[in-house]
């Protein structure tokens, strides 16, 4: 009699709807909401790779600044500078246009990276660039010939404006003591030597001829280069400056690191040691240091014609 009941009871359950089944039931991941969800055993589809961004056909300024303003013989003008392309190298100068819109320097940088930041630090000689308002212009040049592609928000164009460097004349010593001439051009600070540029000031005079102390002072550096100053000498003056002798003769230098000199005190005789095409003294006055960090060299021309002249 019990087991005519049994039938009933289990159709009843079905016709009641569905039984909610619980992961821990079917040993599977809970239904997904009404959000959405992943099914369960589906594979899970892999993010997309992050494209990578593809390096540009045509030479592009991507950074170009300069220094707003710069003085020559005081700090640096600083230069950054971006070319990007696909050429692994390409050549880059930069031209400085007057407002006559007239070349009239060319800094050239030689082969550099594409798609990589540069800096460089540039101190204009006087006879450079003279005071005035400048426009800086980036070029570039990949191996098959291709230039840099301007645009109006990568120009490659920067202001420059050069201001003029006050002179400070102090009392000093002329520091060949006998017939001399200052030379050429050639002779001159600023001169573009092709490898570096001339800083100081060459004084032609007869090898023998003494030297002497322009300031009173401390003898900072004795030193020999073969392949360049020869015998030098350095005074560091009592202004804080400090002076620069070039190309002995080398057993004519009476002075050894440390000692005190007076203003007129001889030094040593004009020489052609080293790199040097004949007797001559090279000279040169660094207001901040000789080669000191930050440090540039002045041209001492002014000085030593008031020197000279008994100026003070």
């Amino acid at each position: 009699m019990r087991r005519g009941y049994v039938v009933p009871a289990l159709v009843f359950a079905c016709l009641a709807g569905p039984v909610s089944v619980t992961a821990a039931q079917t040993g599977g991941a809970s239904p997904p909401g009404p959000e959405g969800g992943q099914e369960y055993g589906a594979a899970v589809p892999k993010p997309a790779a992050a494209k990578k961004r593809a390096k540009p056909r045509r030479l592009t300024v991507g950074v170009f600044t300069v220094t707003s303003s710069v003085q020559p013989g005081g700090a640096p003008a600083e230069i950054a500078y971006r070319i990007d392309g696909r050429a692994a190298k390409v050549r880059v100068r930069i031209d400085f246009l007057n407002a006559g819109n007239v070349v009239v320097k060319r800094l050239r940088l030689g082969y550099k990276r594409t798609n990589r930041a540069y800096t460089r630090a540039w101190s204009p000689a006087a006879s450079d660039l003279p005071a005035g308002a400048y426009m800086a212009r980036l070029h570039a040049t990949d191996p098959q010939g291709r230039r840099l592609v301007r645009s109006s928000g990568a120009s490659g164009y920067s202001a420059l404006e050069v201001k003029l460097r006050p002179v400070v004349v102090g009392s000093g010593v002329f520091p060949v003591q006998g017939a001399y001439d200052f030379g050429g051009d050639a002779a001159r600070f600023g001169d573009d030597r092709g490898s570096h540029i001339h800083q100081g000031q060459d004084i032609t005079a007869a090898e023998g001829t003494p030297v002497v102390a322009p300031r009173a002072g401390v003898i900072f550096w004795k030193r020999y280069q073969a392949d360049g100053g020869g015998h030098y000498v350095i005074v560091r003056g009592d202004d804080g400056r400090d002076y620069v002798f070039m190309h002995l003769v080398g057993n004519s230098i009476l002075v050894e690191e440390k000692d005190r000199v007076a203003a007129g005190d001889r030094l040593a005789s004009v020489g052609s040691s080293g790199r040097s095409s004949g007797p001559h003294l090279h000279f040169e006055i660094w207001p901040d240091g000789w080669y000191a960090k930050g440090s540039e060299p002045i041209d001492p021309r002014p000085e030593l014609e008031a020197w000279a002249a008994g100026g003070t």
